[in-house]
C-alpha cells in the first residue's frame, strides 16, 4: 500500500491542478482591462460574470460593460508606489536644462570690454558654459522630480471562467487511496 500512496502523491503534484496563482478580482477592486482592440479601461469593478465585466470608470462613476471575449489582459491594482531616483526623470531634466542653459548662454554672451574679464572669450564658449551650468542644475532637479513621481503597480488577474466539474485521485486520510469528485454550480 505505501507504493500506491507514493504513486498517487506523485500524480497529485505532477498533474495540473485547478487552482491558479492569479485570483479573480472581487467587486470593489481597482482593475485595468486591456481589450483586444487596444482600448484600455481603468476603474472599480462593479460586477462580473463568465460573460461580462462591469466597472465604474472616471470621476462621474459611469458604468462600462466589457464582454470577457474582448479582454486581452485583466489586472488588479497593487496600489501607488514612489519611484525614487528614477533615471528617466533625471535624464529628461538634465537634457532640458542643458539645452535651456545653452540657449541662455548664446543669448546673453557679450564680448569682454575691459581689463577684468570673467567668463568665456567666445560665443561658442558662452554656449558651452550655459550647457554645463544647465546640466549641473538639472541633476538635483531631476532627482527631486523623480522622487515625487508615483506610479500604480498592477498584478495580472484571472478572467472569470465558466463552472467546471472535475475528478481527482488523491489519498484519503485514514482509509488509503480514494477518489474525489467536485461539482461546481454557479459562476465562481
Amino acid at each position: 500500500m505505501p507504493r500506491a500512496m507514493v504513486f498517487l502523491i506523485t500524480l497529485m503534484f505532477a498533474l495540473p491542478s485547478d487552482g491558479s496563482a492569479q485570483a479573480v478580482p472581487s467587486p470593489g477592486d481597482r482593475i485595468r482591462i486591456k481589450q483586444v482592440d487596444g482600448t484600455v479601461l481603468t476603474g472599480t469593478l462593479a460586477a462580473l460574470s463568465p460573460e461580462t465585466i462591469q466597472l465604474s470608470v472616471g470621476s462621474d462613476d459611469r458604468m462600462a460593460e466589457v464582454p470577457v471575449a474582448r479582454i486581452a489582459v485583466l489586472e488588479t491594482s497593487l496600489g501607488q508606489r514612489s519611484k525614487k531616483n528614477n533615471p528617466k526623470y533625471i535624464g529628461i531634466t538634465v537634457a532640458t536644462t542643458s539645452i535651456l542653459g545653452a540657449i541662455i548662454g548664446a543669448i546673453t554672451w557679450r564680448p569682454c570690454s575691459g581689463s577684468l574679464c570673467v567668463g568665456p572669450d567666445t560665443h561658442g564658449g558662452g554656449i558651452l558654459l550655459g550647457f554645463g551650468i544647465g546640466a549641473l542644475v538639472g541633476l538635483p532637479l531631476g532627482a527631486f522630480i523623480g522622487s515625487l513621481v508615483t506610479e500604480e503597480r498592477w498584478n495580472p488577474a484571472s478572467l472569470p471562467a465558466p463552472a467546471t466539474s472535475g475528478l481527482t485521485i488523491r489519498p484519503v486520510i485514514g482509509s488509503g487511496v480514494g477518489f474525489a469528485a467536485s461539482v461546481r454550480v454557479g459562476g465562481f
